[in-house]
Formats: C-alpha cells, structure tokens, sequence
C-alpha cells in the first residue's frame, strides 16, 4: 500500500509559498466550517497530515534512499486515506495518541510526541470535511518535491494568517514577531553555526527559524543541536514544532526542537533537552506581555533577583541568570519593563550590575499586529562585576526607532531596510562596540548615571525628550483604534456563536 498517485511529483517542483497558501484557504473558505474550525485548528491538522504524509513519503523512497517511518507503521498514511466519517476519527485520534505518548525506548519519536501531544481530530460531525482535506488537498501530491524552503515558508505565512486566533491569546501575552525584525536581530548577534540559540518562551518558533536562516547563510550545515526552544502552551509547541521542522528540514526523528515545559519553573537551567541542559551561547527571545498586572510566584526560584515580577520581567532575569557567562542575548521587553518600579527596577540594577547591557532598541509603535503594544530589545552579554567592583555594564547605547516611526502590520509594515541604519550603527562586526558613533538615533549612556537614575529607570530616548510622547500620526490612531474594535468584535461575535439559541 503506497498511498502515492505514480503521476504526482512533476506539477509540485513548480510550486511556491504563495500558491500553496492560496490552496490550503481556499479550502478552508469553500469547504469547511468555518464557524466549527478555527483557522489555528485548520493549521493544526495542516501540520499533522503533512508529517504524515511526509514521513509516509520518506518511508516508500526506493532501496538506500528509503527511511524507517517515525509513524506507527509504513501503512499508517494509506490506512488514514482508506477512511472516512467514525472510522476516520477514532483512527487518526488513535494514531495522534501513539504518536504523542513520550517512549523512552523509541527516541526516534521524541519529536513526534511534542507534535502530536494532546491533538485531537476535529469535530466528529465534520469528518467529511477532513476526509476531502486528506484525498483532495494533501495525498494527491508529493510534498517531498516541493523546492527547497517553499512549504516552510507556506507554513509560517499560514500561522501568520491566523492572526485573529493568535490574538485571543492575548491573555497570556501571546503576539507573532515581524519575521523581517528577527532577521535583523540575528544579524546584529552576529550568528555563526558554531552558535547554540535558545528561546524559553518561542511561540511558534519564529526566533529560532530567524537564527537558523542566520546561521545557514555562512555556507555551513547548521547542526540540530543548534536551535533549542520551550513552551508551555502544548498548542505552540505544537505549531513550533512543524514550523521549524518544514523551516529548517530537519529529519522527523531526529532531536526535538521544542520542549513543552514551564521555563520560568527551572532553577538555574535554561533548557534540557532529553535530560540535559543545552549549552546556550546565544539567547533570543520575545517572551509573553503578559496584559495584566498582577505578579507571577516564582518564590521557588531563589536565584531570581526579584521573586515576584510580571511575566516579561521574570523572562528576562530568567535568561540573565541562567546564561552562561560569555553567552550573548537580544530579550525583548515592553515599555514596563525598562521603567516600572519594584521588582522591574531589582531586575534593571541587578542586569546592569551583572550584565554589559549594551544596546536598547526602541522599537516602532504597532509592530505587533493588531496591538499598539510599545517594545524595545535589550541586547547584552552575561558576565560579572569587574574586579574593581564596577558594573558588568559600561555604558548603554540607546536606538531610537521609535519616534515618527508609527506602524501597522496591514498599512505599513516593517521591513529589513527600515532598521538597515540600526544595523550599520550596531556594528555587528565590533564585539566590543568601541568604534560606534552616536547620532541623533543612536546615544551612550554611561552606566553611572543610569544606576543614579530614581529606580534605574531605563526610559531613555536618543533623539526625544522624555516628556515628549510619538503617538503616531492621526491617520495611524485611527487605524489602531479602528484594529481594536474590530479584535473586539470578533471576540463579541465569537460568544454570540457559542451560546445556543434562546441562552
């Protein structure tokens, strides 16, 4: 039972990123519910049956070429096709509970089980709908010969889509990171393949595929063990796990990308990966902005300088204190972060102190979509107090990016050229940063005075006086406001379809 149509394989060489999303929503838009599937649902199952579908392909290449299938059996994938309606659900359930059962002695399966931990099949009512996504949309073609990098791209650019999904976790301070801003942070942590990444809040993956595309550009195969993420939200690790496979074209049963764990809960250990801890050189990391302001307990960590903060604040300690010393880091922080009083002012002393913080990137209002967030990106190196008792940190080098920079991710989206100027000001090549030049974008605070600032208050600004405020332009208000009330409509509309009629 091979399970792939002899013709296919010549039409899938032609394909692109764009053509194959294009595929995957007309689908969802013209035959499924879309009232019972969420779009992040349909991405999921998107993901489940293409690693299917691609470990079944892997399986059945011929003599030398063929690999051992990671799924329970090389018949696994015809026996989906072969079914449809009851059949079809507890099947494919049965396989995501195979798949997603952690085995000590199948580590050929440790990526799998991150992937498949806690899928479900969607609604058994609807499985007509999946079985038509299984023999129209994904078994009639050989996604093997998609060109190199194509259907990861179409995977990434299909999470982004899903934007409105992604917003309603904005309770846990969820947002998805311009892809062309990673670019630009990799490249001023001036990545080689010889670096090993980390981030302990990674979401869908977006940093660590940035610092994989970073790395690959020296020429050089990027070992596995290069990228290592964590998160706790199973349904991210999910996504993050096929996002990097595709993004990264790993094998299916090699080393785990992604690890769904607490980070936060981890004493002095920034992320294990089967039992042991990765070796980090390089932190980076966008972690939760967290909405509301109430504390998280982290008193079990007396390693933290600050044990009760708010989330983005115990991230960025988190790293701080777990890196190893000579590792390098970019976390970003919302404005809170850089002037809030109590634990955030410890956090800043205490990072000052202990590491060189050397760049603050201010970043442009609305990056974030569907939000008016306002952000920054501290880079910095851990280390330690001098000899002499000094700081670890010298002086901090404020860019600002920020003022009459208003964006929005469907009017005026950020690209790699409009932080090109940050990136010739960073000098990536300068590891010790002694022959920057300051601007009307770009000034040096020595770190004698941010330690003499009223709670080492990190409001600072290059080219704007503090009482000033970059609100955006009007038009650009109004399009956030207008952002806004749409989220909250849909989020309205939502309730409203989930209350039966007469409630």
């Amino acid at each position: 039972m091979s399970g792939i149509p002899p013709q296919s394989g010549q039409l899938e060489r032609h394909w692109t990123a764009e053509s194959i999303v294009r595929r995957w929503w007309a689908f969802y838009n013209d035959k499924t519910s879309t009232r019972a599937l969420t779009k992040i649902e349909f991405a999921e199952h998107i993901a489940y049956l293409l690693f299917l579908k691609l470990d079944h392909e892997r399986a059945n290449r011929p003599g030398k070429f063929a690999s051992r299938p990671v799924a329970p059996s090389i018949d696994t994938w015809p026996h989906l096709v072969e079914r449809g309606g009851e059949d079809l659900h507890s099947y494919l359930a049965r396989t995501m509970r195979t798949l997603g059962t952690p085995t000590p002695d199948n580590q050929r399966r440790t990526t799998a089980s991150v992937l498949f931990h806690d899928a479900q099949p969607w609604n058994i009512d609807r499985m007509s709908e999946l079985r038509q996504l299984i023999t129209e949309e994904i078994n009639p073609y050989r996604w093997a010969q998609v060109p190199d990098g194509e259907l990861g791209r179409a995977f990434a650019q299909l999470l982004s889509d899903c934007y409105d999904d992604m917003l309603k976790k904005r309770e846990t301070g969820q947002f998805l990171t311009p892809p062309p801003l990673l670019a630009v942070v990799a490249k001023a942590l001036a990545l080689t393949p010889d670096d090993r990444i980390i981030d302990p809040a990674c979401g869908i993956g977006s940093t660590l595929i940035a610092a994989h595309r970073e790395m690959e550009g020296h020429g050089t195969k990027v070992d596995d063990s290069a990228i290592a993420g964590a998160d706790i939200d199973p349904q991210m690790c999910r996504l993050a796990t096929m996002n990097v496979l595709l993004n990264t074209r790993r094998l299916f049963a090699g080393i785990p990308p992604i690890q769904r764990s607490d980070s936060l809960s981890r004493r002095a250990r920034a992320i294990q990966r089967q039992d042991r801890d990765v070796a980090a050189t390089v932190a980076l990391c966008n972690p939760p902005f967290k909405s509301t302001d109430a504390a998280v307990d982290t008193t079990h960590r007396d390693d933290f300088w600050a044990p009760k903060a708010d989330l983005p604040t115990n991230f960025l300690q988190h790293i701080a204190i777990t890196l190893p010393q000579g590792a390098r880091a970019a976390v970003f922080a919302p404005d809170s972060v850089l002037f809030g009083k109590g634990a955030a002012a410890t956090v800043r002393r205490n990072l000052l102190l202990n590491c060189d913080v050397h760049t603050l990137l201010r970043l442009p209002t609305g990056i974030f979509r569907g939000t008016n967030s306002k952000a920054n990106i501290l880079f910095f190196t851990k280390s330690a107090p001098r000899p002499s008792g000094e700081p670890a940190t010298r002086a901090l080098w404020v860019y600002d990016a920020r003022t009459g920079n208003h964006r929005t991710d469907t009017g005026n989206p950020l690209t790699e050229d409009d932080l090109s100027d940050f990136l010739a000001a960073y000098r990536p090549d300068d590891p010790d940063h002694s022959s920057r030049i300051p601007s009307r974008q770009f000034k040096q605070y020595p770190v004698a005075d941010l330690l003499a600032r009223p709670s080492t208050s990190l409001e600072l600004w290059a080219n704007l006086t503090e009482d000033q405020q970059d609100l955006g332009s009007p038009r650009d208000i109004a399009a956030s406001i207008v952002a806004e009330l749409n989220n909250a409509s849909s989020s309205f509309q939502a309730v409203v379809d989930s209350l039966a009629p007469g409630q």
